[in-house]
């Protein structure tokens, strides 16, 4: 008996969910600050993500694939940028788990 595999297909956002994080993200990056409108954004990821059945832990792994894609990354300060992901990362777990 052969063993099949099914494609491991990653949970994700919505294409236009992505997109708009991508955008707040980035901005957040050139600015060296999170604005108000990241945490009506991760909001609604949250929400998307609880829909879809997609877990906290995976939810922090789009936000950091997100995070990491972002080309503003290549520039400033590295340190800050850190803290940038820090602070996004404590907001979204708050924001999954604060329905």
């Amino acid at each position: 008996m052969a063993f099949e595999r099914t494609p491991h297909v990653s949970p994700r956002l919505c294409p236009e969910t992505m997109q708009q994080l991508s955008e707040v993200m980035d901005r957040a990056v050139r600015r060296g600050d999170h604005s108000d409108e990241l945490h009506d954004l991760l909001c609604r990821a949250a929400g998307e993500a609880r829909e879809r059945g997609i877990r906290a832990e995976q939810l922090l792994v789009i936000m950091k694939d997100v995070w990491h894609s972002l080309p503003a990354l290549q520039q400033g300060d590295s340190e800050r940028q850190t803290e940038l992901l820090q602070e996004l990362i404590s907001h979204c777990i708050r924001q999954y788990y604060d329905e």
